[in-house]
């Protein structure tokens, strides 16, 4: 099974702040609000293309707990090329991230490994992804994951360009990048930068290249960004890694211990 690295960036953490869920269980759990959300709306762009993704034969959720249900409204097309794990897992992931994002980066080198084995791989999670480019130098790495997407190439080209956007350096957790670090990760997010990446892998993961910058300079591609893009900020989502699973959110880079706790929390709450 792939293995895809995330991780936010300084300005990242304290526009996630707002949003971050700490739920362990010992509180009833705060919930998203989907009642007036549709992942498939596209009024802000053309996106004729753009299938819709509305009807995922769930029941409307009930009673006050976290569910499956409660991800209908924000849940992937299964053919869309960016889902992982059985669709029929007792719980949905639904994540905003984005190849430009260095906390995305983090969270997939540190943490994701491990979801992957305790969760997906033993039936319990389904993770599905939604791009959220949460400011401009991010919008390449989101649109490159859509062209990726289109080829069925997402999670193989996310196992090279988590660990590149990244970096080498230790996470910066509690401290600022500082100007080096900085100037070399907004080199990682440009377009030309990570093109370069997924041409080194290319052949070995089975990417079509040539079909890769077609898909990445179709109106379409960015479309399905910007639909992504709307929905994160519906939820209140503004910046990277982001996520909502069966219902509850929680934003922002968490460690493998702690969000596993997250996730036992939330299965343990979720009714169905």
């Amino acid at each position: 099974m792939p293995r895809r690295l995330i991780a936010p960036s300084v300005a990242l953490l304290v526009a996630l702040v707002l949003v971050v869920v700490a739920f362990t269980g010992d509180d009833a759990p705060v919930l998203v609000d989907t009642s007036d959300t549709d992942a498939s709306d596209t009024s802000a762009t053309d996106v004729s293309d753009v299938d819709d993704v509305s009807d995922t034969g769930t029941s409307p959720p009930t009673g006050d707990a976290p569910s499956r249900a409660r991800m209908a409204a924000l849940r992937v097309e299964p053919d869309a090329g960016l889902a992982v794990g059985d669709p029929d897992a007792p719980l949905v992931m639904v994540t905003f991230e984005s190849f430009g994002c260095l906390w995305c980066g983090v969270f997939h080198r540190e943490t994701l490994p491990v979801v992957l084995e305790d969760w997906v791989d033993t039936g319990r999670l389904r993770i599905e992804t939604r791009l959220l480019p949460y400011e401009p130098r991010a919008v390449p790495g989101a649109r490159i994951a859509a062209a990726a997407a289109q080829q069925g190439r997402y999670w193989e080209l996310a196992e090279h360009l988590y660990p590149f956007i990244a970096g080498t350096d230790a996470p910066p957790v509690g401290r600022e990048l500082t100007s080096d670090e900085l100037a070399a990760y907004q080199v990682r997010q440009s377009e030309e930068a990570l093109l370069r990446q997924a041409e080194l892998v290319a052949e070995r993961i089975g990417l079509d290249m040539d079909r890769l910058r077609a898909d990445l300079a179709d109106p379409a591609t960015a479309a399905i960004v910007e639909r992504d893009q709307q929905l994160a900020w519906a939820l209140g989502f503004t910046g990277t890694p982001a996520f909502v699973v069966n219902g509850v959110p929680q934003g922002g880079y968490s460690g493998p211990e702690r969000f596993s706790a997250f996730l036992q929390a939330v299965y343990d709450a979720s009714e169905g």
